[in-house]
């Protein structure tokens, strides 16, 4: 493999991005890289180095970084993978790492899904847990089970309590209440249609 450059990193001079002709990428620092005469632009590096690089410097620099992650917070396979790669870990160094984390019981998305779930469903609609659980890389069947293992209220069920706490009394509010109230519960990912019907029940 040749390498294409070797690079400074713009927020640390002791950090260096090397770039290989196969398009791949990795961090180390600028004594590892000085210690590796290979490690030259324009120069090859042996399939033996690279795997000593790999086996050596960064899977057990991957497995820190990836535990140092899960420290204070639980966090999804996918949300683990973009912040190891954006660290500059190749990709399947990035996926065994989390694979070490999660033989653990450290990284479990459906545990992750089941917790946003549980903490959320009294605030939000089925459709924006979905939506939010979507979004932190969780797959959609995985998210199908825990919605329909956690026996949620129904939207409408939790519009009208939504409603109660914010102690909404239509006789006594304006259209400009209606207004901030629709856009409240819209904003919770409330379907339009279940909000005006809420509101014209309540009425």
């Amino acid at each position: 493999m040749q390498i294409v450059s070797i690079e400074s990193l713009p927020a640390s001079k002791k950090r260096k991005r090397i770039t290989l002709d196969t398009r791949e990428s990795f961090i180390l620092y600028a004594g590892e890289v000085r210690k590796i005469p290979e490690l030259t632009p324009g120069g090859f590096l042996s399939e033996e180095t690279w795997e000593q690089i790999r086996t050596s410097i960064l899977m057990p620099r991957a497995k820190k970084r990836c535990l140092h992650l899960l420290e204070k917070q639980d966090r999804t396979r996918a949300d683990l993978r973009e912040k190891l790669t954006s660290g500059g870990y190749p990709a399947d160094i990035a996926e065994q790492a989390i694979d070490y984390a999660a033989s653990y019981g450290y990284v479990d998305d459906r545990r992750y899904a089941a917790n946003y779930i549980y903490f959320h469903q009294e605030k939000k609609s089925l459709r924006r847990l979905r939506e939010d659980l979507m979004r932190k890389g969780i797959d959609r069947d995985l998210i199908d089970e825990c919605l329909e293992e956690a026996s949620l209220t129904s939207d409408d069920q939790k519009i009208r309590e939504l409603l109660e706490k914010k102690h909404y009394d239509p006789g006594q509010s304006d259209q400009k209440e209606k207004a901030r109230m629709t856009r409240f519960l819209l904003g919770r990912g409330f379907p339009y249609d279940k909000v005006r019907e809420a509101l014209k029940r309540i009425s």
